[in-house]
C-alpha cells in the first residue's frame, strides 16, 4: 500500500508546509452552517434551497428531494426570476420610468408565462398579498 501511495506522488509523512499555513490565515472561511441544503451545496448565493422541502412537506409527508433537484429547482427559479426582472426593466425603459413597481412585474408576468399559467400566477400572487397585510 506504501509503494502504491509513494508512486502516485504521495509520501507518508509529509511534515508542515508553510506557504498552506499563510493561505489559510488569509482567506476567510466560511460559516458552518447546519441546515440541510446549504450555500455550498447549490453553489449560488442566492439559493431558494431552504424552501423547496417547506413546500413539499405541505403537500405530502413521505416525499423528499435529493440535492440534485433541488439544485435544479434552485437554478429554474433564478432563471425565473432574471427573466421577469430583465423583462420588467424593459416595460420600465420603453416608459421612461426609473422604479418598477407591482404592475411591471405583472405584465411582465404575464408575458413570459403561458396565458393559462399567467393567469393562475396573478391570482396565486394576489391571494398571498391579501393573506400578507391580513396577518401584518
Amino acid at each position: 500500500m506504501s509503494k502504491r501511495r509513494s508512486q502516485m506522488g504521495f509520501s507518508e509523512n509529509p511534515g508542515p508546509q508553510k506557504h498552506k499555513k499563510a493561505n489559510l490565515t488569509t482567506e476567510k472561511q466560511k460559516p458552518v452552517c447546519r441546515r440541510r441544503y446549504r450555500y455550498s451545496e447549490t453553489g449560488c448565493e442566492t439559493s431558494y434551497a431552504r424552501y423547496f422541502p417547506h413546500l413539499l412537506k405541505k403537500s405530502t409527508h413521505e416525499l423528499e428531494l435529493s440535492k440534485r433537484v433541488v439544485c435544479l429547482l434552485d437554478s429554474f427559479v433564478n432563471d425565473m426570476f432574471e427573466r421577469i426582472a430583465s423583462e420588467a426593466s424593459r416595460l420600465i425603459q420603453k416608459t421612461n420610468r426609473s422604479s418598477i413597481t407591482s404592475r411591471d412585474i405583472q405584465t411582465a408576468v404575464c408575458l413570459l408565462l403561458p396565458e393559462k399559467l399567467g393567469k393562475e400566477a396573478m391570482m396565486q400572487a394576489t391571494k398571498a398579498l391579501l393573506r400578507y397585510f391580513e396577518n401584518e
